[in-house]
């Protein structure tokens, strides 16, 4: 479960490296060893990005921190595939939702308005224990200082970036990533299977995802709960 949670939390993590080495966007972490050793997500990179099966599927999740439909699929659909399928699949958290963004020049940052509340933007920026802090309720601060000793993460490094200008860069990447969607989404959760999203696919990751993704793998190491469906 550990190395899920640090897994989950890639673009937290970024903000504590030296960003003259490390490339801002956290697509491009796992571009090359050296990338990796700077960003800080060696180990990430070789269990989760840097393996033989090129069939793995890509499955994304644009979402909320605060949408209560969110974290329903989050503590359900989400962690069922990753204990039973994880081998199979690459998954992207992308929370921003349905926020939306205003660059202030006086400051040079942009200034983020969000669906359930300021409270949902801190939320979406610190957000790095994604099945931790969906699962409980509470302030958003609290919860995420509970996982991150739960999970012996240092959270002043977390509180640090959430504070910084790479922070604030990071929130707008992924609202440019949610704005550049096609279809856009008109509701969150919103999936996409492989780049692609359809009725079907939503309504198929919304039911069974573990079901959609053994579906959707190509490859030769299929798990053991796929051979069961």
């Amino acid at each position: 479960m550990y190395s899920f949670l640090i897994f989950m939390c890639f673009t937290i993590i970024g903000c504590v490296v030296n960003t003259d080495v490390c490339p801002k966007s956290s697509s491009e972490w796992c571009q090359s060893y050296q990338t990796a050793k700077a960003c800080g997500v060696l180990d990430q990179c070789k269990t989760y990005v840097w393996d033989n099966d090129n069939d793995r599927v890509n499955f994304s999740l644009y979402y909320e921190t605060l949408c209560p439909d969110c974290r329903q699929f989050v503590q359900t659909q989400i962690w069922n595939a990753y204990q039973n399928v994880s081998s199979i699949v690459n998954i992207t958290f992308v929370p921003y939702g349905n926020a939306r963004e205003l660059f202030r020049p006086e400051t040079g940052l942009w200034q983020f308005y969000c669906q359930h509340g300021s409270a949902e933007c801190l939320g979406n920026l610190i957000h790095p224990f994604i099945y931790c802090t969906e699962s409980n309720d509470g302030d958003v601060q609290k919860v995420a200082e509970e996982c991150a000793k739960k999970f012996n993460v240092d959270i002043d490094q977390i509180n640090a970036c959430t504070s910084s200008k790479l922070g604030n860069t990071l929130q707008h990447n992924n609202g440019l990533l949610t704005e550049a969607l096609t279809p856009q989404h008109d509701f969150v959760p919103w999936v996409t299977l492989n780049g692609e999203h359809t009725t079907q696919i939503q309504d198929d990751a919304e039911a069974d995802l573990v079901a959609l993704l053994c579906k959707t793998y190509k490859g030769s190491t299929i798990p053991d709960a796929c051979k069961k469906r």
